[in-house]
């Protein structure tokens, strides 16, 4: 028996060298894991801080208003409110290096200037030193905090909204025009099928000033205008009458509800006016038709000129965007609250005289340059999107 004993014990024995060599060799790896780094980076971008584009133009930008409102849609001044605004949320993380930290201000730049040009996000990145993937989650992160920080602005009363319509436009008891503008998106990766273009409505609702009273993000454009405001919240209220509209007003003598106008693509309801249509392609409209007609399409071109500002100003918006669904209706979100937080605090400069209509002294209305320009620019983004449908990678470039 003592031999088996003996044998025992020699077995335990290599079991315990076994396991102490084992744990020596892992806490061995363990150590050489902390001493090297965490993760590889390029080193064309470890050079951000001296050679990236917000640390080498930024400053002599802030020098010089013109350039620098060509680049971020705004003055310096205006720049430096707005990041007040979006300052806390745009923190870089405790655990980011202090050293490489990319700082709210940066954040804010980049974004805006991808807004404000629709670049490549790989062109923004390389210009920036900032890796692609990084810069994404940036844009997205950003337009979070726009969002939350400009969503607060208070709307204006429905009856404001009306003098004003009849003040500039001739038009008594209308409260805003409603129309859709559709937005290119290619999704990336398995988002999406190779070359295949998405189209995302935006849904809006104007106001005299060319201000989105309202607007909606989110469906797709094979539902059409109708679908699409038929199923979105403002559609729904104003169907099942949950707007708090104000009563009807005595318009030459005849006691005539609030409404908005829209197009034919719209339904044509107590609270929505379309224009008159002829009874046939052989006979002409009365003249009071005729007249109601241009007054209603002069009031339905705000919604048209808001359209055109906000894809002027916002290049993003009239190009192919590659970024998936949510992202992009993100993008679409903060550019129209930045549209509507400019046009309130700097009209004179976001949209200069000239630039969107203008009714004359003898009652005519002159076209501005912001409206005869947006559709050239949806011209060229639906010729860029249909050659993308057809497969050619050279237009991705």
């Amino acid at each position: 028996m003592a031999p088996i004993s003996s044998s025992i014990d020699l077995d335990d024995d290599i079991l315990i060298i076994a396991l102490a060599a084992r744990r020596v060799m892992k806490a061995s790896k363990e150590s050489k894991k902390r001493n090297l780094p965490r993760f590889w980076v390029n080193d064309y971008l470890k050079e951000r801080r001296s050679k990236g584009r917000f640390f080498t133009d930024f400053a002599d930008m802030r020098k010089t208003p013109t350039v620098f409102k060509e680049n971020f849609r705004m003055n310096p001044e205006r720049f430096d409110v707005l990041h007040e605004l979006v300052r806390e949320k745009l923190q870089p993380h405790a655990e980011t290096r202090p050293d490489d930290s990319i700082t709210s201000d940066e954040r804010l730049a980049v974004t805006l200037e991808f807004l404000a040009s629709g670049t490549l996000l790989r062109h923004l990145a390389s210009c920036y030193r900032i890796s692609k993937q990084h810069l994404g989650k940036i844009i997205e992160e950003t337009c979070d905090a726009i969002i939350s920080a400009l969503s607060k602005e208070s709307l204006p009363y429905f009856t404001e909204v009306a003098n004003r319509y009849n003040e500039r436009w001739n038009m008594p008891n209308c409260i805003g025009s409603i129309d859709g503008k559709h937005c290119a998106i290619k999704c990336p990766g398995k988002l999406a099928a190779y070359f295949i273009i998405t189209n995302l409505v935006l849904m809006g609702v104007a106001d005299a000033d060319y201000k989105f009273m309202y607007f909606d993000v989110g469906a797709y454009g094979s539902e059409g205008d109708s679908g699409v405001f038929k199923n979105c919240e403002f559609g729904k209220a104003l169907n099942e009458k949950r707007l708090d509209l104000p009563p009807s007003r005595i318009v030459h003598g005849k006691l005539i509800p609030l409404y908005f106008v829209a197009d034919d693509a719209f339904p044509l309801a107590k609270h929505i006016q379309k224009p008159f249509k002829p009874p046939s392609k052989y006979k002409t409209l009365p003249e009071d038709e005729r007249i109601f007609n241009y007054r209603l399409s002069r009031a339905r071109r705000t919604i048209e000129n808001a359209f055109g500002i906000l894809c002027v100003r916002w290049l993003c918006l009239a190009r192919t965007m590659f970024v998936g669904p949510d992202r992009a209706q993100k993008v679409i979100t903060a550019c129209c609250l930045l549209h509507n937080y400019l046009t309130t605090v700097d009209k004179n400069e976001y949209v200069p005289q000239g630039f969107s209509d203008t009714v004359l002294e003898n009652g005519s209305m002159l076209m501005g340059t912001g409206a005869l320009a947006f559709p050239l620019i949806l011209c060229f983004a639906m010729k860029k999107a249909s050659r993308l449908e057809e497969g050619c990678p050279k237009t991705l470039n």
